[in-house]
């Protein structure tokens, strides 16, 4: 009983005997006032073929008077398109043959008298008379039905028991109106078992063909697709960041377990503790940089929407970075010149603009050899800022420049292990860019060093 009723819950079962009533009612009523308009007989001229049959028929009465009713319907010769109606005037019974498209004829003659000559034009017959005749003592009329058109499929149809007439249309707008539901339906289900499919676990799954449909079922379907492709994006990315914090973090706490384990021995030179405790001090630092940019990294992918825009100089922002990383670079007595055109204003977040601008340096900074030159280049288009950050390290093989920008991602494990990164300057960088609807990417210089390229749209704004 609850499945049954469930099943008359759904939409689909709604909406067909929502249609299914709607298309009954439009029919009955049609058909009603169709009926009640339709006029089934009228008087027409008198066909001059019909008028020499008459004639014809008022001859061979005259020659030879029938003695039974049954007998006078037998005067003309039997044809498919001519049929003879008797009519008692005493009692007004009907004498005619038993086809169904004279019935009307029969009805006619029992409630209307015609007295002179008159053609009656019905549905599929024109009717001419009447002719006197007396049969033993008796007052008839005689009339002559002829055929005026071959019944339509209409007529055949009215024909047909009524029952029968009312389950045609029925079982048609049934099996239409299902198919019709189906249609509204089916991409419906898809969709929910797709998404049970992807809260079950199973992030590749996907509404089938039906996003290719046109109107707005398809629209969602395709909506539903682009936002699990997302998802999956997402899920997938902090499920491969976890793995490789879970990795990262390895390193560190297994150098200060040891160090930790080292100054805990007996019997040890005080300075040797002091070296253990300052690894300590070290190792402990690292963890709290790494967890520090992780943070940052899921912050920027979690809250892109809350990003607060206002008018922001580019110029200046990246102005206040260079000098900020000067700081960092007088350690290696390198010098970082900025080379800008004009102003440049956008709609963006400082702060994330910053992140990312601070990054890129201080990775610059690292990379590149003592005594030697950054150069920052400003420039504009037509539709976007263009920032160039030039360094003059080694540079980094091209197989590995489109891994630049992931999580933990390092070109040479010992150099990261020898600067203290972690791996996450980048990727920090990346995502601050693309929450300002910019792109962001690294090429090798013709002689030596890299180049990170930012592309900022001039009218800029939250995804």
């Amino acid at each position: 009983m609850l499945k049954l009723r469930e099943k008359f819950s759904s939409i689909g079962a709604k909406l067909f005997i929502c249609f299914w009533l709607i298309v009954i009612l439009t029919i009955g009523i049609t058909r009603l006032v169709s009926e009640q308009f339709r006029s089934k007989s009228f008087i027409a001229p008198s066909h001059h073929s019909d008028i020499a049959r008459v004639k014809r028929i008022d001859h061979l009465i005259k020659r030879n008077p029938p003695k039974t009713p049954q007998a006078a319907l037998t005067i003309l010769s039997r044809k498919s398109d001519r049929e003879l109606l008797l009519k008692n005037m005493q009692t007004n019974q009907i004498y005619a043959s038993k086809k169904w498209q004279i019935e009307n004829l029969k009805s006619f003659l029992s409630e209307n008298n015609l007295e002179s000559l008159t053609t009656v034009k019905f549905e599929f017959y024109r009717m001419t008379g009447p002719l006197a005749l007396d049969i033993a003592g008796t007052p008839y009329q005689i009339f002559l039905a002829s055929r005026d058109r071959k019944p339509p499929f209409g007529g055949l149809i009215q024909h047909i028991p009524i029952w029968i007439r009312l389950a045609i249309p029925i079982i048609i707008s049934s099996i239409l109106l299902w198919l019709l539901t189906r249609s509204f339906t089916k991409p419906l289900i898809a969709m929910q078992k797709t998404a049970t499919r992807f809260g079950d676990g199973e992030f590749s799954a996907r509404v089938p063909l039906i996003a290719q449909r046109n109107d707005e079922i398809g629209t969602c379907a395709a909506s539903f697709n682009l936002m699990a492709e997302k998802l999956e994006q997402n899920i997938g990315s902090h499920q491969r960041l976890m793995a490789d914090v879970s990795h990262e973090l390895r390193s560190p706490m297994t150098r200060l377990q040891i160090a930790l384990g080292l100054a805990q021995q007996k019997d040890i030179e005080q300075a040797t503790l002091h070296k253990h405790l300052q690894r300590c001090e070290l190792e402990v630092a690292r963890l709290d940089e790494m967890i520090a940019n992780v943070l940052s990294l899921s912050r920027l992918e979690n809250t892109i929407s809350q990003m607060e825009l206002m008018s922001v100089d580019v110029k200046q922002l990246l102005m206040l970075c260079i000098e900020d990383a000067q700081y960092i670079a007088n350690e290696k007595s390198i010098v970082i010149n900025f080379h800008s055109e004009s102003t440049a204003l956008t709609q963006a977040d400082p702060t994330l603009l910053s992140s990312a601008f601070n990054n890129i340096l201080i990775n610059a900074v690292k990379y590149s050899h003592n005594n030697d030159e950054l150069n920052v280049y400003l420039k504009n288009t037509s539709t976007d800022f263009i920032i160039e950050i030039v360094d003059t390290g080694t540079g980094v093989p091209v197989d590995d420049l489109p891994k630049l920008f992931e999580p933990f991602y390092r070109v040479a494990q010992a150099r990261d292990r020898a600067t203290g990164g972690t791996g996450l300057g980048l990727a920090i960088a990346k995502q601050a860019v693309i929450a300002h609807n910019g792109s962001i990417s690294a090429n090798n210089n013709t002689n030596n060093g890299l180049t990170v390229t930012i592309k900022l749209p001039i009218e800029s704004g939250k995804v």
